[in-house]
């Protein structure tokens, strides 16, 4: 099985695609750490993540637009603009209405993708999502903090920045960033991440004004020892989604996907009550 690459304005998206059962196909979106690499190469890890959820339905892992263009970077990577690039990929792969599986920054994208395309998204499984990020909150100086370090090169010192926040919250999600922070790895695409990150800093990619108008049947999990995206955050998109279901974890931090207990559980059933 490998990657697909598929046109959008301005670039590419590369689509990992696993088929599956009869339900509702399934669209996973990762956090804005998603725009530190591209998806080709990584197949493997893929396939043994998501297998289980495609047991049930057919699943495409996306990963954050590539562009034509290196100067066009901080454009196509502000939330709004990606999840039209979502939309143009389900298009071409022919899916929609899909289910979607969103943590982080993905979630962001996949809030812009419901309100701006309500026809493509049958309902939202959101871990660890905010709609916005304040300029004087500690979310907003963490990110500007890490646009500092990437712009500079110092990804040693941003892996070991990442590995403390998430040491603190459950020191298990801490192993891969530590791993990463001692031999200072440089990110393949660097600048897709950081422009994702200035993008989420711009209050023209905040959508929390526009939450009530979402429609579909959303689940919305997250760890109450998150110092990345704080819980007030998360707890702000369940309150403004009518009949959204929040669901916290009292020891997970932000990994959500990876330390949430019960997680695939409590996805699995959620995503069956709309097959």
């Amino acid at each position: 099985m490998s990657t697909e690459s598929i046109p959008i304005r301005g670039g590419r998206i590369e689509a990992f695609r696993l088929e599956g059962g009869e339900g509702t196909p399934l669209i996973v979106l990762g956090g804005v750490e998603t725009g530190l690499r591209a998806l080709a190469g990584t197949e493997g890890v893929m396939q043994r993540r998501w297998e289980g959820r495609a047991k049930d339905r057919a699943v495409t892992i996306l990963g954050r637009p590539i562009p034509e263009d290196a100067a066009d970077v901080e454009r196509i990577m502000h939330p709004r603009v990606i999840a039209d690039g979502v939309a143009t990929t389900l298009h071409h792969l022919g899916l929609g209405p899909v289910a979607v599986e969103a943590e982080s920054g993905g979630g962001r994208i996949s809030l812009w993708l419901t309100v701006d395309h309500p026809e493509l998204v049958d309902r939202l499984v959101l871990a660890a999502v905010a709609s916005e990020t304040p300029p004087d909150s500690p979310m907003a100086e963490r990110m500007g903090k890490w646009i500092e370090l990437g712009e500079a090169g110092a990804w040693g010192t941003f892996f070991t920045n990442m590995a403390q926040h998430m040491k603190a919250a459950n020191e298990s999600e801490s192993g891969s960033f530590a791993a990463a922070a001692r031999i200072q790895p440089r990110p393949a695409t660097p600048e897709r991440f950081i422009g994702e990150l200035k993008a989420t800093l711009d209050p023209s990619s905040f959508v929390t004004d526009r939450l009530g108008e979402i429609g579909v049947p959303t689940l919305v999990l997250a760890g109450e020892l998150d110092q990345v995206v704080p819980l007030a955050s998360t707890q702000l998109v369940a309150e403004r989604i009518p009949g959204a279901h929040l669901v916290t974890d009292p020891e997970c931090g932000h990994t959500v996907r990876s330390s949430f207990r019960g997680y695939d559980d409590l996805v699995e059933s959620f995503l069956a009550e709309g097959d």
